[in-house]
């Protein structure tokens, strides 16, 4: 154990990504510091003398190898009810006097304020920011679950490529995203330098000479009996040949009709990327309405995308047989969003048809 282990890092300032405001928290589309328990005035003035406009980007660096921290919290009343860590919590009870004190309860999936939603994980990262001295360390938190998996995955990105990450520059980015259930949100996302792949040459096995001896008189020994089982070998070979035969005929036919269906698909320049509209279907979303469109990929499977409100919506008025190529897509609640494509052959819909089937009707 080095001393250091043994050190309780001061933490000088809070750097939040959201403020207090009249009806609760307000989200904040950059970050913030101000004045707290942990941060005190003169810090936040630092901080905007260091940063002077309302930044989204961070230079960072760790002062310890496990700089992100977990634990699953519960407030109530802005105020900390319960913390544990998946195994075991600490909250608050009641003694046989009716006084308050600390209960250690079970803390794991089955929770009931956790099924609630009213218990979530929290990720707090600390670090220090180039050019602020001050003898201590910033913290962040986040309950953002790709924010705690955005800034873990890289963490472990480098503790897997044998890298240390004390006194390494990182990039701490505020990322706008768009969500269907919950709107416009913002999430962290850490970026260190790219790890280049190298090959480890020290693990390649190496036969010993006793070995390679041995591997020798055994091929000498076994290579007679090779020669008489060759012999067997080749007479089976030729009558399995001849019963081959008939059957490889059907095989040539089915793949030529293969082979003519292939080669449609590239005289139509249709690429992996590329569906073609089949059909719309309207589909809720937290009580929301959205356009689900069903398309059939090169292989010829159905596949199903709800559509970005946010993404260009010509799709909409096109008919089927329109084909587009997906250029970007995310999964989010179990449903795949088609966030931006290319037309590639458009179908309007005949509005004289519909007129006309309208009559029929």
């Amino acid at each position: 154990m080095e001393i250091q282990d043994l050190v309780r890092e001061n933490i000088i300032g809070n750097i939040k990504i959201g403020t207090k405001g009249e009806k609760g928290p307000k989200k904040l589309p950059y970050f913030n510091v101000e004045k707290d328990k942990a941060t005190s005035q003169e810090m936040v003035d630092i901080f905007k003398q260091l940063y002077k406009e309302k930044t989204t980007k961070l230079i960072i660096m760790f002062t310890s190898e496990n700089p992100f921290s977990f634990r699953y919290k519960r407030y109530a009343n802005n105020k900390l009810a319960c913390m544990g860590n998946n195994k075991k919590a600490i909250t608050i009870g009641k003694d046989d006097k009716g006084y308050n004190t600390r209960v250690e309860v079970v803390c794991d999936e089955k929770c009931e304020q956790r099924i609630k939603g009213k218990c979530k994980l929290e990720g707090s990262l600390k670090f220090i920011l180039p050019g602020i001295e001050a003898g201590g360390v910033w913290k962040i938190s986040t309950k953002g679950e790709w924010s705690i998996t955005n800034i873990a995955t890289e963490i472990f990105k480098y503790k897997k490529a044998g890298k240390s990450i004390v006194n390494t520059p990182f990039e701490l980015n505020l990322i706008e995203q768009d969500s269907l259930g919950y709107g416009t949100y913002y999430s962290l996302q850490l970026h260190g330098e790219d790890i280049k792949p190298k090959l480890v040459t020290n693990t390649v096995p190496q036969l010993s000479q006793s070995t390679t001896q041995e591997t020798k008189q055994l091929a000498e020994g076994t290579k007679k009996e090779n020669e008489k089982k060759d012999k067997k070998e080749t007479e089976t070979a030729k009558l399995e040949n001849k019963e081959k035969i008939s059957h490889s005929t059907e095989i040539v036919n089915e793949s030529s009709k293969v082979e003519e269906t292939n080669k449609e698909i590239q005289e139509s320049d249709f690429n992996a990327n590329d569906v073609v509209l089949k059909g719309f279907m309207p589909t809720m979303i937290n009580a929301k309405k959205f356009d689900k469109i069903i398309f059939q990929d090169i292989n010829g499977q159905d596949v199903e995308y709800v559509l970005h409100p946010k993404a260009n919506q010509e799709i909409i008025s096109c008919d089927v047989g329109t084909i587009i190529e997906i250029k970007e897509t995310k999964i989010e609640i179990g449903r795949n969003i088609l966030c931006k494509y290319e037309m590639k052959q458009v179908v309007k819909k005949d509005e004289n048809n519909n007129e006309e089937l309208k009559k029929a009707v």
